[in-house]
């Protein structure tokens, strides 16, 4: 919420990927032009910490804005002969939760912007948090990458990996997660 809000320069709180129950709320498109149902908003940071969050379809996402906010972790970048490798150790993840890693090229708009940190395929990008909500991953990229990247973790709230690419934004997948490459 504070990423995305701060790089976006919008006033409130939100977090554009997530949804709350706003009773008589028309359906629209949010700030990340994610097209949301009728009696949903995007999640604002101001909201209970118990208040359930949906996908942007209406869909019950079976967490809470108070579970979605604990969400740290510390990374770090090297590059090496084999690529730039990222070695995460994340706490306050969806308990059982499926994750994804991605790199996220900003300087690239639609088909592209998100490349699987691992292989092409999607197959090594993926993880799932223990019980207790925490994770310890390492996962290379080919070739050594720039400021002009940046790695997310992303969470699958359906439950499934969509191999390389991250699946439908406010709808199977949500950033819980975001640094930039420095």
């Amino acid at each position: 919420m504070d990423f995305f809000s701060r790089e976006s320069k919008i006033g409130a709180v939100i977090d554009s990927q997530v949804f709350q129950s706003s009773p008589g709320a028309p359906a629209g498109s949010g700030p990340q032009g994610i097209t949301h149902a009728a009696g949903t908003a995007p999640a604002a940071k101001s909201a209970d910490p118990g208040s359930a969050l949906l996908a942007a379809d209406g869909t019950a996402l079976n967490i809470t804005l108070g579970q979605w906010e604990k969400a740290s972790g510390a990374v770090s970048f090297s590059c090496t002969a084999g690529g730039e490798v990222a070695a995460s150790d994340l706490t306050g993840l969806i308990p059982n939760g499926s994750y994804g890693t991605f790199v996220v090229h900003l300087d690239v708009q639609g088909a592209g912007r998100f490349t699987p940190w691992g292989d092409s395929q999607g197959t090594t990008n993926n993880f799932t948090a223990d019980a207790a909500g925490t994770a310890t991953i390492t996962n290379t990229v080919p070739g050594c990458l720039s400021n002009r990247e940046a790695a997310v973790i992303i969470w699958h709230g359906d439950g499934k990996p969509n191999g390389p690419t991250p699946g439908t934004l406010g709808v199977t997948w949500h950033n819980s997660l975001i640094t930039p490459l420095l």
